[in-house]
């Protein structure tokens, strides 16, 4: 899947990633991993939003360590289908 990572401070994309994996949780950490942010608590809703809608948003209460942004967002941009 490939997931498109941003992060947003007063509605205005500040950085930008796209990474090719093969889980979220794969492409979660390799986000985290290009923005040098610790890993965020991932919830029950987070999981729900991935499924439903492709997308999720991590807000600065999500993260253990303070962060300089106003949130995370996570959109699942190409879902590669096993055959």
């Amino acid at each position: 899947m490939k997931v498109w990572g941003k992060i947003k401070i007063e509605d205005r994309i500040q950085s930008e990633v796209t990474i090719v994996r093969d889980t979220f949780e794969d492409a979660l950490h390799a986000v985290c991993d290009s923005f040098d942010l610790t890993k965020p608590v991932v919830c029950t809703k987070h999981l729900g939003d991935i499924q439903s809608f492709h997308r999720t948003v991590f807000y600065p209460d999500d993260f253990v360590e303070a962060v300089p942004f106003d949130t995370l967002e996570l959109e699942i941009i190409d879902i590669k289908k096993k055959t």
